[in-house]
């Protein structure tokens, strides 16, 4: 009898990397998933109360004012924006060479809504405004990974993006969550081939951060990626992906419309990027700049760290990539390259503002085992903590 077994071939890299593939389902099984699967909001609203109790408690346990806090930086253009509308000429900050134009108007005209038009305490309103729009998104998000990645656990990505590290700019008066729900409304959306939709999403997505223009590149990316060649020809039999390509900018030409009428400039919201030190150059460059301050500065450690996220954020693009999940890795890589080619500041703040760094954390984490999964994000909870005091110490480097 011959016990010996025949070692079948080992499998390639190419292979291997096969298997990290992503599935795209077609658009009525997406729609289908999208509709079955059960959203955990009770956790939602308890990840969500709990991380801002908390937070909270920190704020009263140092003397300081939560709601000021949390209008503070970014948050103070945006109440000024929202009671005064769009400067006519740059005043602010030491030099008196900025100005409100480098803020996008869909939250600071949603804010003005809340408050009734600033009846309303804006700072209390904007608070609510925004952990409410962050309580959708969530929602959004797990309706997103049960299209996307079905059996993936909804819990872990719930409290990862309530609790991890820099989530406390979800709660300010600034635009994340709101671009959060966007992002992922169109990405549902853009799944389920509702593409009525999906240009109403992009083209408000336009109207909140400069980086919603890419979206569009990025689905012409995917389309050429999966389509190859035929993906030109099959523009041509699908209008309604031309029409998004033309409707999801309009958000931003409809901003520099105004701009031009308040200030002659219509790229004014560019421009006035230097008064914040933001020059375009090379993001290549900018990076292994900002590496060299571990050995050259090692007390200079802001460009420092701001360079490691970015390196992250790299590697999350890869992972993108490996899997395959061309959209998100090219909303990945415009989010982080663009402002990378303009300096280091705020890097952290651009990815986490992008819901799909965070996807793509989330896949890797639910490659470990649970116990460790959930270690990791009970440790980067509490690593937020620490960046949620130094916030309220107006540390400028969280700006």
């Amino acid at each position: 009898m011959n016990d010996s077994v025949t070692a079948g071939p080992r499998s390639t890299l190419g292979e291997r990397l096969k298997t990290l593939a992503a599935e795209t389902p077609p658009p009525a099984e997406a729609l289908a998933r999208a509709q079955a699967v059960h959203i955990p909001w009770g956790h939602i609203l308890l990840a969500l109360l709990v991380t801002r109790a908390v937070w909270l408690a920190i704020a009263l346990w140092g003397d300081h004012s939560y709601l000021h806090a949390m209008a503070q930086f970014d948050g103070s253009w945006f109440k000024g924006i929202m009671t005064r509308g769009y400067d006519v000429e740059a005043r602010g900050m030491s030099d008196g060479d900025a100005a409100n134009w480098a803020f996008f108007p869909l939250y600071p005209a949603l804010l003005w809504l809340v408050t009734l038009g600033g009846q309303l305490d804006p700072e209390l309103m904007g608070v609510l405004l925004s952990n409410a729009l962050l309580a959708v998104a969530l929602g959004l998000g797990c309706r997103y990974l049960a299209i996307t990645r079905p059996g993936a656990p909804l819990l872990l990505f719930v409290w990862l993006a309530a609790s991890m590290p820099y989530s406390f700019y979800f709660s300010a008066l600034y635009s994340e969550s709101l671009f959060w729900l966007l992002c992922l409304a169109s990405l549902i959306d853009w799944r389920c081939q509702r593409t009525g939709r999906v240009m109403l999403w992009t083209f408000l997505l336009s109207m909140t951060r400069a980086t919603g223009v890419f979206w569009v590149i990025a689905m012409g990316i995917e389309l050429v990626a999966r389509l190859r060649l035929r993906a030109f020809a099959e523009l041509w039999r699908r209008p309604d992906w031309l029409l998004i390509g033309v409707v999801g900018p309009l958000g931003l030409f409809l901003f520099m419309a105004l701009l031009y009428h308040r200030t002659g400039d219509a790229l004014a919201f560019s421009h006035v990027q230097i008064s914040w030190g933001r020059e375009m150059g090379n993001p290549l460059a900018n990076l292994i700049e900002g590496l060299s301050y571990w050995q050259s500065a090692p007390e200079t450690l802001r460009p420092a760290w701001q360079a490691s996220m970015a390196l992250v954020g790299v590697g999350l693009i890869g992972w993108l990539g490996l899997q395959r999940r061309w959209l998100e890795m090219g909303l990945a890589g415009f989010t982080l390259l663009i402002p990378l080619a303009t300096g280091l500041d705020a890097i952290p703040r651009y990815m986490i503002g992008m819901p799909v760094f965070v996807l793509a954390l989330h896949d890797l984490l639910t490659r470990l085992p649970r116990t460790l999964a959930w270690s990791l994000v009970m440790l980067g909870a509490l690593a937020n903590l620490w960046l949620v005091e130094n916030w309220y110490d107006t540390v400028f480097w969280l700006v």
